[in-house]
């Protein structure tokens, strides 16, 4: 059963280096660059893929005043929406403060005038208004304040979403621009045309990315999965000499649950712009409390084992 299980083990993840190996051959850091540009493209505005791939040189110029013209305004109402998302901003890291019924019951006492100067501007002035007022307590609030994060990280990620598409559309702009600025019309023609080729090669990789990506994700589950089968076998078959192993589970389990406690929802800029929740920031929090636990746990019994040997050599 063990040699089964550790063959399969082997074999899984020498697959799974197999397929990473194959999709990362011949791409060197510019093509990777333009491989994640034109995935971003697709992704945001797929017709500007489309028209480009049935452009001509004759039609550059039009094709680069339509785009042009769309990012402007689209950078316009971005501009808009990034006013709403600071006034959401300042409003959460205003709430972030309060931490008793006293700051609570103070803020909620200057909510009123507050609101006035805050949400002056704010397109969703009523909502945040009502909102607040609904909550009576401090126990009431630390629900409400975690509800309203998880609607802010929204707000956030998808802003910094159009932000990354426009950012990758401008880029992508630049280079039909580049090939329409060339004088010599040979030049024009054939960087057009392998710009044309290197988009329908970047659109059949990113399909192959994405089924390489969700094999390694199937190798990696079976590989955990198989892997915890043999330790629950070796476990219960021998009971008696594993007491200290289920200690150590049981200990980690309630590392882990302590580390969940004290582990806080707030979401970084870092995190938002990685598009994670409350909810993934607290269990990645919770990661590594219990790691440095057990690492100084470890650390502790290390230096505690010399310590006393040390002593019972001295005797």
């Amino acid at each position: 059963m063990r040699k089964i299980i550790n063959i399969t083990i082997f074999a899984i993840a020498g697959l799974a280096v197999i397929v990473s190996l194959l999709f990362g051959v011949g791409f060197n850091q510019e093509a990777k660059d333009k491989f994640r540009n034109v995935v971003e493209v697709k992704a945001s505005n797929p017709q500007m893929l489309s028209d480009l791939e049935i452009a001509t040189i004759e039609t550059l110029p039009a094709f680069i005043a339509k785009y042009e013209a769309d990012i402007t305004a689209r950078k316009t109402d971005l501009n808009k929406e990034k006013k709403q998302r600071d006034i959401f901003y300042t409003f959460t890291y205003h709430l972030g403060t309060l931490f008793d019924d006293e700051t609570f019951n103070n803020f909620k006492a200057k909510f009123p005038e507050y609101s006035k100067s805050m949400f002056a501007i704010a397109s969703n002035k009523d909502q945040l208004i009502s909102g607040f007022n609904k909550v009576n307590n401090f126990t009431e609030f630390q629900n409400y304040y975690d509800n309203l994060l998880v609607d802010y990280g929204v707000v956030a990620q998808n802003y910094l979403k159009k932000v990354s598409a426009i950012k990758a559309e401008t880029t992508f702009l630049k280079q039909v621009s580049d090939i329409n600025s060339a004088i010599s019309v040979v030049k024009k023609q054939y960087d057009l045309s392998e710009l044309q080729k290197s988009i329908k090669t970047f659109k059949s990789e990113s399909t192959q990315f994405n089924i390489a990506l969700n094999l390694s994700y199937i190798l990696f589950f079976v590989t955990c999965a198989l892997m915890l089968v043999f330790l629950l076998w070796h476990t219960f078959k021998n009971m008696k000499s594993n007491i200290g192993l289920l200690i150590g589970v049981g200990g980690i389990i309630l590392l882990v649950f302590l580390g969940y406690l004290i582990a806080s929802p707030e979401l970084s800029p870092v995190a938002i712009k990685q598009g994670a929740t409350p909810n993934t920031m607290r269990w990645i929090e919770t990661g590594l409390y219990a790691a440095y636990a057990m690492l100084f746990g470890t650390v502790a019994v290390i230096v505690g084992t010399m310590i006393i040997n040390a002593l019972k050599k001295a005797k």
